[in-house]
């Protein structure tokens, strides 16, 4: 959310992408979803974010950290992966790996569109909902609340009723379930949510939806709609 500034040492292929942002690469202003060849010493400069919530930098070859769990990713509740297990700081130096063979191809663009209501199905405890508590939830308009982060996406405005205790035995659960606690408000976990929850798991945000619903910022409107 607060920017920052990357300087290359080393000649690199870039794009940007993921929330829209105001990034200059010098005093030239970059497109997102395009490709950009910098040089040695340029500084790509993030302003500022102005609509959604992460936005991505591709850099052609990969970020030269060590696979943890198959994945170059960090983790930073837990201190591991990507670079040193931890959030960057000014000073630290990013090595990218050796060049793709065939050079870098088309950057598949994803239109950000906060207006758009969000697609779900419905989940293994769906059923006991009744007819209203359904309309409850593909009617309302919900506000992401700031009690919001990776793990889980609180959602304030309108409480759904239930037929059913909300404390169970934990089972199975996935990115993108709608899980609702006993207030009645619903939370969607999220990249780094737990495995397995214990809340009812009401319906479930389409997988082809979840990185336009993460870019949601606290205090902003949500809609769902039922995609089955």
């Amino acid at each position: 959310l607060g920017g920052g500034e990357l300087r290359f040492d080393d000649d690199a292929v870039i794009a940007t992408g993921g929330a829209r942002l105001v990034a200059m690469l010098g005093e030239r202003v970059l497109t997102p979803w395009i490709p950009f060849h910098v040089r040695a010493g340029d500084t790509l400069r993030i302003e500022r974010v102005t609509d959604g919530q992460f936005a991505y930098l591709a850099v052609h070859g990969g970020i030269d950290v060590p696979l943890v769990l198959g994945s170059r990713s960090t983790l930073v509740s837990a201190g591991f992966g990507g670079h040193e297990g931890r959030l960057l700081r000014a000073g630290d130096v990013l090595r990218v790996r050796e060049e793709v063979a065939g050079g870098p191809g088309p950057v598949p663009a994803v239109e950000y569109d906060a207006t758009r209501s969000i697609p779900i199905v419905r989940g293994p405890q769906g059923a006991e909902l009744d007819d209203a508590a359904w309309r409850t939830l593909l009617d309302a308009e919900f506000t992401v609340s700031r009690a919001s982060n990776r793990a889980g996406y609180r959602l304030e405005g309108a409480t759904i009723a239930h037929r059913v205790a909300a404390d169970r035995p934990s089972e199975p659960t996935c990115i993108g379930a709608i899980q609702l606690p006993s207030g009645g408000a619903p939370i969607v976990l999220m990249q780094d949510g737990p495995t397995i929850g214990g809340y009812p798991k009401i319906a479930v945000v389409r997988e082809k939806a979840i990185g336009m619903f993460a870019q949601r910022t606290p205090g902003s409107s949500v809609r769902f709609v039922l995609d089955e």
